[in-house]
């Protein structure tokens, strides 16, 4: 069996990341043929970085892809909890980003949804990803107060009704966001570790800055947090004595075939 790869560096430039990473793995050749990309980012609130995906990150992704001659779209729906979707959208700062390429910017909270049955729960899941060819997710790495870690698999979450994102929250949250992975999965996600946040994963909520310096990039959503996870540890001592199957979407995750425990890391 071919093992998942972890594209792993040390480094505080983003920029060179991403486009090593589109120049150097199986991504720049899967999108040469792809006509329309939806760009996930990581939008919980109102907060900068690292609560939301930083504007470089974002900034050299829309400047490969359109550079590549691609339709993109950039969307995400902001916590249940965060205030008005609509007007964090409007006044945030990644929208300043997509303004300058004159790319949209779109609250997944108030557009359609479907509803799809996964093993344990009906769903109510954003139908702007089935009309997009390639999904490339960008979320943040960090501690999460109810989940442990927030990393690629749980930014699928904001693909979801801000009613199914508040009821799943009283039920269980983990089961969920694994249940999610199986029923809508991104091509590749660039997940940035370079800062982080502790304890929780924003700093309304408590969250305290950390710093790692390390990006990651991969197809499979699992190995790449469990990776994450490792280097979260290092930092964050609520996770000091934890391993990966502590986490339980990550372990649910696991036994329900979303991704790899075992898996390659190359670094750059």
């Amino acid at each position: 069996m071919n093992l998942p790869c972890v594209y792993l560096k040390k480094t505080k430039n983003r920029r060179r990341f991403v486009k090593r990473i589109f120049e150097e793995t199986e991504i720049g050749k899967e999108i040469k043929e792809i006509k329309k990309i939806l760009l996930k980012p990581n939008i919980v609130s109102f907060e900068p970085y690292p609560t939301t995906t930083h504007p470089d990150l974002l900034r050299v992704c829309l400047e490969i892809l359109l550079g590549f001659k691609k339709e993109v779209l950039v969307a995400d729906g902001p916590a249940y909890d965060a205030g008005d979707s609509e007007k964090i959208i409007r006044e945030h700062y990644l929208k300043k980003v997509c303004d300058e390429f004159g790319i949209q910017l779109i609250d997944l909270n108030h557009q359609s949804f479907k509803k799809v049955r996964t093993e344990s729960f009906e769903l109510e899941i954003s139908t702007i990803p089935s009309e997009y060819d390639y999904i490339i997710s960008l979320p943040v790495l960090k501690s999460h107060g109810e989940c442990g870690i927030t990393g690629a698999l749980k930014n699928q979450y904001g693909l979801l009704s801000t009613k199914s994102k508040s009821r799943l929250h009283r039920m269980n949250i983990h089961k969920a966001i694994a249940e999610l992975n199986l029923a809508i999965r991104p091509n590749f996600w660039l997940l940035d570790a370079i800062q982080t946040l502790i304890e929780t994963n924003e700093v309304r909520h408590g969250g305290k800055l950390r710093k790692l310096n390390f990006m990651l990039a991969g197809k499979d959503p699992v190995s790449l947090d469990i990776e994450g996870f490792n280097l979260l540890k290092k930092v964050d001592s609520n996770l000091k004595n934890k391993n990966p199957e502590d986490i339980r979407h990550l372990k649910y995750a696991i036994d329900l075939g979303v991704g790899e425990k075992e898996y390659e890391i190359k670094t750059f």
